[in-house]
């Protein structure tokens, strides 16, 4: 149990690594890795003409070592892949991409759970406005006793009006006025 708890530490702080250096990758277009803890949660924005020196004691703080700046180069032709994948290490490069993803796929699912609210909300509710306009219309054609419950139910109602609750007041009315109708 106890070794289990510690992966888990361990894993939460390479992913608040990874994660840190994705916002160094959004902020300087900089690939980057090192070893410690960085003094900030997320990179600071860019300072003109700052050197790395600088820029590492700031951005990374004093508990940061061995900072990798990750670059392109054209490898001799000679070279071997296994030996470029040695060199290259990108174990750190998949973490903060996979970083990357799990942030577009956070943004995407908070899109798309926008996007089924806003619709949900526009087959549920319609506008007072709406109701009112539509009485308006119909006002010579209505009975008194209809006129006077959709003003009543306007005066009670929200802004925008759930449509569930329109239909079964309607119902319940109706339903009243029609057994008191059989009772006569």
């Amino acid at each position: 149990m106890r070794t289990s708890n510690l992966h888990n530490l361990f894993a939460k702080k390479m992913a608040n690594k990874e994660d840190f250096c994705y916002s160094i990758l959004k902020k300087y277009s900089l690939i980057v890795d090192f070893e410690g803890t960085p003094a900030n949660k997320t990179a600071p924005p860019p300072l003109e003409d700052e050197t790395f020196s600088k820029w590492k004691k700031r951005v990374l703080g004093s508990n940061v070592t061995d900072v990798l700046i990750y670059g392109p180069y054209v490898p001799s032709p000679n070279k071997r892949i296994s030996s470029l994948q040695n060199e290259a290490s990108a174990e750190h490069l998949k973490k903060v991409f996979r970083s990357f993803n799990k942030t577009k796929n956070n943004q995407k699912e908070t899109a798309v759970n926008n996007a089924i609210d806003e619709t949900e909300r526009q087959f549920l509710y319609f506008s007072k406005e709406t109701l009112q306009l539509i009485i308006d219309e119909l006002d010579e054609e209505l009975e008194p006793s209809v006129q006077q419950f959709f003003d009543r139910f306007l005066m009670q109602a929200e802004p925008d009006i759930n449509t569930e609750e329109l239909l079964r007041s309607l119902l319940k009315t109706y339903n009243t006025a029609v057994r008191l109708y059989r009772q006569r």
